[in-house]
């Protein structure tokens, strides 16, 4: 074979690389989600959440609100930001007793492995004025983890199916 028919397809050869976008201008792949440890933090929100409440401890309560939280409860407007939820839930709180507090996730998403959206139920024991009421219901919760490696809620949505006072 003569040298000039194989220079033609070098010189193709160089100039297909030279167009072809640099290795370092690639985007990198987007880190795999470890589903199984989003979840397990997830779901280990809710017993740090559970103790805080009936304990009364409003202060580690708000510690596991993200500083733009946003609840939309049933009979309450929204409540927007952790100042705001001290506002309204430390009030409601000193004249109510947490008596028991069940939170069961029912469906956990990983949507990245700071992000986790969540659906389940809740029964709720309180007592109010000497009145003791059980309420069930369900929630929808996004809790993500914060630059400081906490896991905090960062929205939730809670609606009651049912409200019992209870039988003494």
């Amino acid at each position: 074979m003569p040298r000039r028919s194989a220079f033609p397809g070098l010189l193709l050869a160089a100039a297909i690389a030279a167009c072809a976008p640099r290795v370092e201008d690639q985007a990198a792949a987007p880190m795999a989600v470890d589903t199984a440890a989003v979840q397990a933090a997830a779901t280990g929100f809710w017993p740090r959440w559970i103790a805080a409440a009936t304990t009364g401890d409003t202060a580690a309560m708000g510690a596991l609100l993200a500083d733009s939280v946003r609840i939309d409860s049933k009979g309450l407007p929204p409540v927007l930001g952790r100042a705001g939820w001290m506002t309204v839930f430390e009030t409601m709180l000193k004249g109510m007793k947490v008596e028991s507090e069940a939170i069961t996730p029912e469906q956990t998403t990983a949507v990245s492995n700071e992000l986790a959206y969540q659906t389940g139920d809740f029964v709720e024991t309180t007592t109010t004025a000497g009145k003791t009421q059980t309420e069930y219901g369900r929630y929808a919760a996004a809790i993500r983890k914060d630059p400081d490696g906490q896991w905090r809620l960062s929205y939730v949505m809670s609606f009651a199916d049912s409200t019992l006072p209870v039988k003494k």
